[in-house]
């Protein structure tokens, strides 16, 4: 199968092979007008001048979707900018199908609430067993393997296109468990015309969100930068790191800090006639001496908080700064505050 025709949409009885002709110009065009549309960015994006950094770091697994199909045009970028990653010697090791077809989607979800019955009633939000996606990307790999590292880096291009579309993303392995060891669900897999060298490896759910997740924390102590010695760095030195010993602190710990921020902040009279709360999560820099500085709101219900919470920040005592080895280093804090109005 040559490298322009590796895609094939399932789309009711018909199927359609990707064709090159303007989809370039088309995929211009897209990116230009989400880019005019900011506010497919998560608020603390915005402020970024890296567009590929922002659709990285906004990206999440999302698992509720609205009832709407997504635009053909829109599933024939994903799947370019997917076959257009890199992968070794050229090999392309990988098959992709677009599933566009909603009554083959229900019918082995029927299937599938039938062996599962229990699970699908626990559910209350239950809709198809591919996380209520109403669109399918399919990914299989050689059935003798070596393909899986290419696919991998495929289908992360794939799920960053869809994100900067405005589309939500999901992988899923769970469901394809299901499809390869169920034999009623065999004609999910007969319509997807996998070659039978072939074997499907992971489909991702896509569609239009209906929620926007919180990003889950990442362990940056995994990251190591080998040749370089923080412990070196001199004094003057004004870079804020990511790689330390031990964390920056407000002085008593995180329950003093909750409570110097509930004494001090001032519930804006807007937001209190307007019954505005939620949560809210603030940046800033915690410098060498553990003075605060550079701070700015990732996420606010509301302008009037965000003003609010900057305000009570830079009014902070000075913090325990971030140490590695015998030095004090620059670093980054990230503090959720949650703003309730006070109740009478």
């Amino acid at each position: 199968m040559g490298r322009e025709k590796t895609a094939i949409f399932v789309a009711g009885n018909s199927k359609i092979d990707i064709i090159d002709k303007n989809i370039i110009a088309i995929m211009k065009r897209m990116i230009l007008c989400l880019m005019a549309m900011m506010s497919v960015l998560p608020f603390w994006a915005q402020g970024m001048e890296n567009d590929v950094i922002n659709t990285i770091l906004a990206r999440r697994s999302v698992r509720r979707y609205l009832d709407i199909p997504v635009d053909h045009e829109k599933l024939a970028i994903i799947a370019k900018c997917g076959i257009n990653a890199p992968n070794g010697m050229n090999r392309q090791p990988w098959i992709v199908r677009v599933v566009e077809d909603q009554k083959l989607i229900a019918d082995v979800t029927e299937v599938y609430k039938q062996e599962n019955a229990e699970q699908v009633q626990q559910d209350a939000n239950f809709k198809n067993m591919f996380r209520n996606a109403p669109n399918l990307i399919c990914v299989c790999t050689p059935a003798n393997g070596g393909g899986e590292l290419d696919a991998g880096l495929l289908g992360e291009n794939m799920m960053l296109a869809a994100q900067s579309l405005g589309l939500g993303t999901c992988c899923l392995q769970g469901p394809v468990r299901f499809l390869l060891s169920n034999e009623k669900a065999r004609f999910f897999l007969d319509r997807l015309e996998i070659p039978a060298d072939y074997r499907l490896l992971y489909i991702i759910a896509v569609g239009y969100p209906d929620e926007n997740p919180d990003p889950r924390p990442r362990d940056e102590s995994k990251v190591k930068y080998i040749g370089w010695d923080a412990k070196k760095q001199s004094d003057s030195d004004d870079r804020i790191f990511g790689d330390y010993e031990f964390n920056a602190r407000f002085p008593g710990g995180s329950e003093e800090c909750s409570s110097w921020v509930k004494e001090h902040f001032n519930y804006p009279e807007g937001c209190l006639k307007e019954n505005i709360e939620g949560r809210l999560v603030v940046s800033f820099v915690v410098n060498r001496d553990g003075s605060v500085s550079d701070v700015e709101v990732v996420k606010s219900p509301h302008p009037l908080l965000s003003e609010e919470a900057i305000r009570v920040v830079r009014e902070m005592p000075k913090w325990i700064p971030a140490r590695f080895g015998n030095k004090t280093i620059r670093s980054r804090i990230h503090l959720p505050i949650m703003f309730e109005i006070p109740q009478e």
